[in-house]
């Protein structure tokens, strides 16, 4: 498929059809010009359709239907996920597998019909991902409002109170989404892993600059959810566990997306809206492993350029528990 047959196919979708939240970055084709949030779009589309044949029709038509609404911010938190779903598929199908591998979009197990955004085959391991991008934007409001912010869940509602400025605003931890993320990735994944005990699960979840928000949900010493302590238990108190998602990916994009769509500039070292980046780019991918389950293939570990947290990344590279705002 070649650009001009796939903005042909774009004219007649709901991102031009009907009222949506990108409509003016692709009318500008129409006009003879164009956009650069809706270049990046099409060039990712593009790329993806040699290793996935049907992939670039099939992602604007998902991006089109999410449509129709004027100004519905749900449906512009949706299309967030879309794009991190595109961002991270591009970024697996480019990169180059020691080996002959074949991808397959949003693949069943033959004992279920959920399905996983993507399964690399081929290798020794089947690999699955999953991509999630939670809703912020209410969170985003509560964030620049409210002077205080906690990021794990172990204060009591008691100590909550006694903070200086809590009569102001409290903006709570954003840690059911990363619950809720590892529970439907483990409910895809667990399927493969029941057909073939060396798949590995891998989630993605697509955040914004406040990173440190879902690494401390998942690694916070005394309450993250891949921790013997985790605020998630089975009914005896033993922790939830999630045998089948093997790693969680966590990349901090979502405020390019946003800055592209509005007529921003980038920032970080982000050249491209759907452009993952190159390894050593700021600002890092992080890994955090499964403690319960079997390690993911260094491969993996290179394609999504992940590194172990640490305090070298940076201060939104360490679990936090507590943060004071001071507006300037």
């Amino acid at each position: 498929m070649t650009k001009d047959e796939l903005l042909i196919h774009a004219y007649g979708s709901g991102l031009l059809m009907k009222w949506h939240w990108f409509r003016f970055h692709f009318e500008q084709h129409l006009r003879g010009r164009s956009h650069p949030f809706s270049e990046s779009i099409l060039r990712a589309c593009l790329d993806c359709e040699p290793h996935i044949p049907g992939f670039a029709g099939g992602m604007i038509n998902a991006l089109g239907e999410i449509s129709g609404k004027e100004k519905d911010l749900q449906h512009y938190e949706q299309l967030l996920q879309r794009l991190a779903e595109l961002l991270v598929i591009r970024q697996v199908v480019t990169y180059p597998w020691q080996g002959q591998v074949r991808f397959r979009w949003e693949p069943t197990a033959a004992d279920s019909k959920k399905n996983p955004e993507l399964v690399v085959e081929g290798g020794e391991f089947p690999i699955g991902v999953e991509v999630k991008a939670p809703g912020l934007l209410e969170h985003r409001e509560w964030r620049a409002t409210n002077p205080t912010q906690l990021l794990s869940r172990v204060m009591s509602k008691e100590a909550i109170a006694e903070l200086p400025d809590a009569d102001k605003g409290i903006t709570y931890p954003r840690d059911n989404p990363v619950k809720d993320f590892l529970i439907s990735a483990e409910a895809k994944f667990a399927p493969f892993h029941r057909e073939n005990p060396k798949f590995r699960g891998v989630l993605v979840i697509v955040w914004d600059d406040h990173i440190n928000e879902p690494l401390t949900a998942l690694i916070h010493p005394h309450s993250g959810l891949l921790t013997s302590k985790s605020f998630f238990k089975e009914p005896d108190g033993q922790p939830k566990k999630f045998p089948s998602m093997n790693a969680v990916i966590l990349v901090r994009h979502l405020d390019q997306f946003m800055l592209a769509a509005g007529d921003e500039e980038l920032v970080d070292d982000c050249r491209d809206a759907l452009e993952y980046g190159r390894d050593g780019d700021f600002p890092p991918k992080m890994i955090i492993g499964n403690p319960f389950a079997e390690r993911v293939p260094m491969e993996v570990v290179e394609c999504f350029q992940a590194y172990t947290p640490s305090p070298e990344m940076g201060a939104e590279a360490i679990p936090g528990d507590l943060t004071w705002w001071m507006r300037v």
